[in-house]
């Protein structure tokens, strides 16, 4: 009887374990086939299409719905990340409310909570400029909806790259295209870094191919880390500052925020100097105006950065200083 219950014991510890061993190997496989490009709690995944949906276009409005001062218009859904809730990447059109505002392209974040609730969390502002042409017109760009990669398109992007070292340029999305000897093609791409382990960022890329079938890249714009705009921030009302008048100063156009910053190439500074005094040899006195994270400036520094100097010492970097206006 022993013998019996011992044998018995043994098939169902065999059993057990054949079917926690088949169990595993279905999770291995499940991850395996996600990936890190999976729909993978904790990890971005790039997006199937760069089309912005009418769904998503619902849940932009609603995490919009209470920033003023710059326009927000989704052109390509980027990528997702699932958490308690889920992390939305998507690139915009960034236009001041403001006369003759540059309209730019940004990277905005959105998180959406499991109630349906949607906030901004963070914009990653460019320098790009956003304002195409409608229609095929020689000489003028033409933005393209959706956004899709077009063959030719990656066609360009892959003989350009050809000789590329030091990156990799992974396409997302053909923001427009322009008509010339040939055409240039506008693309957000993964730029990744040719280093084991490297972060991937976010680029637009302007590639130039000609009637020959020859392609290369003229021009690079990065996205740069701009502030925090969650609305659960202690400091939200600071941060979701937004530009309420455009200054036309003589050497740089400048912003004036809402919460008493003013803003200069997507910089924040929390000071405008005006700085009077007269120069060495000058019949008159000169007036510098500073857009400024230092609290007090110098006149006799304020002229030398202005561009007198031939000593780089004597130059603000751009995020300490930067001369907007001179009269």
């Amino acid at each position: 009887m022993k013998k019996v219950l011992s044998i018995i014991l043994s098939l169902a510890l065999i059993a057990v374990s054949v079917a926690l061993f088949a169990a595993c190997d279905k999770q291995n496989n499940d991850n395996e086939a996600t990936g890190t490009n999976g729909t993978e709690s904790g990890g971005w995944a790039a997006a199937a299409s760069p089309a912005v949906t009418e769904e998503f276009g619902k849940v932009f409005e609603k995490a919009a719905a209470e920033l003023d001062g710059v326009d927000y218009v989704p052109v390509a859904y980027l990528a997702s990340q699932v958490v308690a809730g889920t992390n939305h990447c998507v690139l915009c059109k960034a236009t001041p409310v403001v006369p003759d505002a540059k309209t730019t392209y940004a990277i905005v974040y959105i998180y959406e909570d499991p109630e349906g609730n949607a906030e901004i969390t963070e914009v990653v502002s460019s320098d790009a400029d956003a304002q195409s042409a409608q229609g095929e017109i020689t000489g003028g760009w033409s933005e393209v909806n959706p956004p899709e990669m077009t063959d030719a398109a990656k066609a360009a992007l892959e003989k350009a790259c050809e000789t590329l070292t030091g990156a990799e340029y992974t396409p997302v999305a053909l923001l427009a295209t322009q008509i010339v000897a040939g055409t240039n093609y506008r693309i957000i791409c993964q730029s990744t870094p040719a280093v084991p382990g490297a972060e991937s960022s976010y680029v637009i890329v302007t590639v130039y191919a000609d009637l020959q079938g020859n392609a290369e890249i003229t021009d690079t714009l990065e996205f740069k880390r701009g502030d925090d705009y969650s609305s659960d921030s202690a400091e939200s009302e600071t941060t979701n500052a937004q530009p309420t008048a455009a200054v036309d100063g003589n050497m740089k156009t400048y912003y004036e925020m809402s919460d008493g910053t003013w803003m200069c190439d997507d910089i924040i500074y929390q000071h405008r100097l005006e700085i009077k005094g007269r120069m060495p040899n000058a019949a008159a006195d000169t007036t510098f105006v500073y857009l400024s994270n230092i609290e007090e400036i110098p006149f006799e520094e304020a002229y030398k950065a202005a561009g007198v100097s031939s000593n780089t010492d004597d130059y603000f970097q751009p995020e300490e200083a930067v001369l907007v206006e001179m009269n």
